[in-house]
């Protein structure tokens, strides 16, 4: 159970370097152990009760839906139900709340409504869903979260008008909890140690969310989880233009690696600074190479603009979609030849 998550979302994830922190709780909360542990200590004990835990499998999610023109990848788990049939199950909804008030009841009525569409087409049982939000932030939230019903037109009396429907969702208010009483196992806690500092905007107290790796008796294990968590705090000190300096990491991990740190701490920070750099410059060639086909599409354009004032938007709409710039260097001089603009649109088929 030590794997993590391996389905068509996840190489959806790859191809798109994401937003740091779902990308950091994904690899976290994707290890099904970890996952297990953060419900025995923050979902609903009457939900868990009635699942069987030790039967966790990651739920597929490329077939469930799509939000805008983004396939769900949200963390998904299946659990058999302890009171069902052998094909009644239950389905957890891992969310790192990265939306607003607003938007996060309708985004989850929405996966509610795919999870059963699918379960139904597929002539299965629907499934007990349930919803488990990680909030994020810098303070705890205050007052309730809103729900379906709070979006939804009143009269003058307050009363819905129209059909009311609504449901629940569970939030761990990760700033309202101390950070000395995050609970779980070291793995967990130190996830959410790191998460509740860099979220907090206290990334310069980084050394004392770390502490947890001591428990970790496995060297492997605790090397890899090193990387992993000074790649996350590297980039979010990227992000808010700061420095990870290796002195800080050096103090930080003396008590984590004692003696081996003079060896550990160059190879360490050297990896992550190379991956770093070697993606920053191939964001920075895919940056160019965006520009260039831009200004190709932009020559195009311009080159029918001139010569017949107004583009179809049919005609716009496919130039703009082009990403082949020999293509598009072929179009600009097709429409600086062209007679008409249905001789132009011919040459775009």
């Amino acid at each position: 159970m030590n794997q993590r998550i391996s389905d068509q979302s996840e190489e959806q994830e790859k191809k798109r370097p994401g937003n740091i922190y779902d990308v950091f709780v994904k690899n976290i909360f994707g290890r099904l152990l970890v996952f297990i542990d953060f419900l025995l200590h923050y979902a609903d004990p009457k939900f868990v009760s009635n699942i069987e835990l030790e039967k966790i499998s990651p739920a597929p999610t490329n077939h469930i839906a799509k939000w805008g023109n983004e396939r769900i990848l949200d963390l998904i788990f299946g659990f058999p139900l302890k009171n069902g049939n052998a094909n009644t199950k239950a389905m957890i909804v891992f969310e790192h709340d990265g939306y607003s008030d607003t938007e996060l009841p309708i985004r989850l009525l929405g996966y509610a409504s795919s999870i059963w569409w699918t379960e139904n087409k597929n002539k299965q049982p629907f499934s007990a869903v349930y919803f488990l939000v990680l909030r994020t932030g810098k303070k705890p939230h205050r007052g309730r979260y809103r729900t379906i019903a709070d979006l939804l037109p009143k009269d003058k009396d307050g009363k819905l008008i129209g059909t009311a429907f609504d449901f629940e969702y569970d939030v761990v208010d990760l700033p309202a909890i101390d950070f000395d009483k995050l609970c779980g196992g070291a793995v967990l806690r130190l996830g959410m140690g790191v998460l509740k500092k860099m979220t907090e905007g206290l990334e310069e107290e980084f050394a004392d969310s770390l502490l947890p790796l001591v428990e970790i008796a496995d060297e492997k294990q605790r090397i890899e989880l090193t990387k992993e968590i000074l790649e996350f705090i590297t980039k979010v000190f990227a992000a808010r233009d700061k420095r990870l300096e290796s002195e800080a990491i050096n103090q930080a991990l003396e008590p984590i690696f004692e003696e081996r740190t003079k060896t550990m701490i160059p190879t360490i920070f050297e990896e992550i600074e190379i991956k770093a750099k070697a993606e920053a410059k191939a964001e920075a060639k895919a940056e160019g190479e965006r520009k260039l086909v831009k200004a190709r599409q932009d020559d195009v354009l311009d080159f029918l603009r001139t010569r017949f004032k107004k583009v179809p938007k049919r005609i716009e709409t496919a130039i703009q979609q082009m990403n082949d710039q020999i293509a598009l260097k072929s179009l600009v001089i097709e429409a600086a030849a062209c007679q008409t603009l249905d001789e132009f649109a011919d040459a775009l088929k």
